[in-house]
């Protein structure tokens, strides 16, 4: 859009607003599709194991591993080419590549033809969310990241969602394969879209004649992450907390139809409520605090993940253990609607220390620990705690308490990333006379 010289700066900044809300809006559905077509699979787990005689630790693998090898590992060296190339158009291609991946899903045949296919579409899910954490960070001040990042990772939250009540519907049914053939159809339609009507923001000034390929910018990124012990400590906070969630979300549907006798559509509608809706908020809620917070005091970026996940934790272990399908249903409400508050302000806290051409590549690294350690191993322990106790699978309950002890871990951490985060220049006392203690 062009704006001639009578064009008042209010005006400017209102237009200016206004494409960067579309285009936090426009990503947060392209990550909401993305994770309907990562969770539908979650859903339909049951009903594939039976069809093709699986055991959990199989089924862990289909959730896990299959998607996370290719995702994490293609992760960086497209987050390299991102740093160079149009993200917009990035983008719209892995969005178009992963959906068709879904749909061929559905139409697998046995164990071996699934895997790939899941694998296929952690190929094309592989591109997409550095460049989209790049475009955020490039049309958002610091100051407001941690809150456009909550809104954009809520997405993951509203695409569960669809997938629990719109996967579970068509999954009990019309069958599992048609489930994962309509979830890859409107990820064709919104690549499109962001294609045609989603701007390229313009690169930072700083990185201006430096957008071109350097197998250096890896090395450099990686080397910025580890001198700085806060963006550390939040990294491995992050990836200590998502072997928790991965787990939980990818067994939590299965343990409410074995352990609670829920039909899938119930158990999608339950979850669609506690992830989808209550989650979606939960996340806008943690990164809006954290962010507002940090105005006061640059500590509480990392405090106030820390604080809510030591909260939730007491009712998810309860919930997962009580013999009252109504008090669990209760109980795990608050560890669905809490559980994922801690990314968007380690991003936000990683991007404020790295350079526009060093972002993608910066979320590929925070990426690739979260899928190869948290996606791979979150549902393969809490299949193989269910194993060890229950061969037959009856003590998915088991697996699910174990994988608490990660998040536990991962909130103390956050704790700690805390007290090495300096005050922020609005903090700090002026340089005049003595320096006070308080």
């Amino acid at each position: 859009m062009r704006f001639n010289q009578t064009t008042s700066p209010s005006r400017l900044e209102s237009v200016q607003v206004g494409s960067r809300r579309y285009t936090l809006i426009v990503l947060t559905a392209y990550f909401a599709l993305a994770h309907l077509d990562r969770q539908v699979l979650a859903v339909t787990l049951s009903p594939i194991g039976r069809e093709f005689a699986l055991s959990d630790i199989q089924l862990g693998l289909l959730s896990g591993l299959a998607f996370a090898v290719l995702f994490s590992t293609l992760g960086l060296p497209l987050a390299l080419a991102v740093s160079s190339l149009n993200r917009r158009n990035v983008i719209a291609i892995t969005i178009a590549v992963w959906s068709a991946m879904t749909m061929l899903c559905g139409l697998a045949q046995n164990f071996w033809q699934l895997f790939l296919a899941r694998v296929g579409v952690g190929v094309g899910e592989a591109g997409a969310l550095p460049a989209s954490h790049a475009i955020i960070s490039d049309r958002y001040e610091p100051r407001e990241r941690a809150g456009a990042m909550g809104v954009f990772m809520s997405g993951a939250n509203i695409g569960t969602a669809l997938a629990l009540v719109g996967g579970g519907f068509v999954a009990q049914f019309f069958g599992w394969r048609a489930a994962l053939l309509l979830a890859g159809l409107p990820g064709l339609v919104l690549a499109v879209i962001i294609r045609l009507t989603v701007p390229e923001p313009p690169r930072p000034h700083d990185d201006a004649g430096r957008a071109t390929l350097r197998l250096s910018l890896l090395s450099e990124t990686v080397a910025k992450i580890f001198r700085s012990h806060p963006m550390a400590l939040m990294v491995l906070a992050t990836v200590l907390n998502t072997i928790t969630t991965f787990g939980m979300v990818a067994w939590l549907p299965t343990f409410l139809v074995r352990e609670h006798g829920m039909a899938l559509s119930a158990v999608g509608l339950y979850l669609a409520a506690a992830i989808g809706v209550a989650g979606a908020l939960g996340t806008m809620f943690g990164g809006q605090l954290a962010g507002r917070l940090a105005l006061w005091r640059a500590h509480w970026i990392a405090w106030t993940p820390a604080v809510i996940l030591l909260l939730t934790k007491p009712f998810a272990i309860a919930g997962l253990l009580a013999g009252s399908k109504a008090t669990a249903l209760l109980l795990l409400l608050v560890p669905c609607a809490l559980g994922a508050v801690y990314i968007a302000p380690t991003i936000a806290v990683l991007h404020a220390a790295l350079r526009s051409e060093e972002r993608p590549v910066g979320s590929a690294l925070l990426l690739f620990g979260m899928n190869m350690i948290g996606m791979v191993l979150g549902p393969l322990i809490v299949g193989a705690v269910s194993n060890g106790f229950d061969p037959s699978g009856g003590s998915l309950g088991a697996g699910l308490v174990a994988v608490q002890a990660f998040g536990i871990t991962g909130a103390i951490v956050f704790l700690v990333a805390g007290w090495t985060i300096g005050p922020a220049p609005e903090e700090r006392e002026p340089q005049q006379g003595p320096a006070t203690s308080t």
